[in-house]
Parts: structure tokens; C-alpha cells; sequence
């Protein structure tokens, strides 16, 4: 046995850890019980403006990533991703949701579709190239909504 430290895992890496992940999970949420969620927003071209990607499993969806294109920003795009997002959990039977996000992003957003923060990792990332007097840490909150 040895170890290799890996400054750029490969996607064959990461699949391989996922795969070793999953195979125990069976032994206790059968595979078929994650599902996969995205709602996107696309122009005429088909170029994503926007877009929320989830996952659900048993009562829960876990947000993973919702973004708007700055062009949007404003236009309740975020909260009309964040309905659908949560009428299709329902559908599959999900009774709460998770997300997390920065303190640079979108805590307030979050807290007014009835989000309420759960839990918050202060000093989450500190970035020595920020300027002397730029906050060099940010706090990422985990906040949940029953649905």
C-alpha cells in the first residue's frame, strides 16, 4: 500500500473514490434512491443564463448549485429556479431542503424563500492575496427549509 498525494486529482480519480463511496452506501441507501435535479435557463441559442442543480434522496433535496447570470440578476429568476426546484422535490416525495452558500453570496436570498441557517464554519476561506484592509475569511452557512 502506498499514498500519492495529487495536486489535480483526474476525473478517473475522483469516479474511483465516488465508486468506492457509493458501493458502501448501498449497504444502507440503495443507489437508485439518489436522484439528480437541474432547471436551467437558456437563451435563444441555448447558452445557460441560469440554473439550479440539485439532488434528491429520502425526504431531502440538497441544493448544489444555483446561479443567475448578472443580466438576470433582479428579475426573480433565482426565486422562480428555487420554486420549481421545490415543487418538483415534493413530487418525489422530499419534505425539506439544503443548501449552502458564502457570505459573499446569497444568505439573505436564501432566508427569504424560508430558508433558516442551520449551522455556520466561520474562517471558511482565507485568501492571503486579498488587499491588507478586504476581509481575508468568509463564513459558509448551511441553512434548511422544511417543504
Amino acid at each position: 500500500m502506498k499514498t500519492r498525494l495529487s495536486h489535480a486529482p483526474t476525473e478517473s480519480d475522483l469516479e474511483e473514490i465516488k465508486s468506492g463511496l457509493r458501493n458502501f452506501n448501498r449497504n444502507f441507501i440503495p443507489q437508485s434512491k439518489f436522484r439528480a435535479l437541474g432547471i436551467f435557463v437558456e437563451d435563444e441559442k441555448g447558452n445557460k443564463q441560469a440554473g439550479i442543480v440539485a439532488e434528491t434522496v429520502g425526504n431531502w433535496m440538497y441544493i448544489q448549485m444555483l446561479w443567475v447570470d448578472e443580466s438576470l440578476r433582479g428579475k426573480d429568476v433565482g426565486t422562480q429556479l428555487i420554486a420549481e426546484a421545490e415543487e418538483e422535490a415534493k413530487a418525489r416525495g422530499c419534505r425539506y431542503s439544503l443548501v449552502d452558500t458564502f457570505s459573499f453570496q446569497a444568505r439573505p436570498f436564501y432566508e427569504r424563500m424560508g430558508y433558516h441557517m442551520q449551522m455556520a464554519l466561520e474562517d471558511y476561506i482565507a485568501d492571503s492575496r486579498a488587499p491588507d484592509d478586504a476581509p481575508s475569511t468568509h463564513t459558509r452557512f448551511f441553512l434548511t427549509k422544511s417543504l
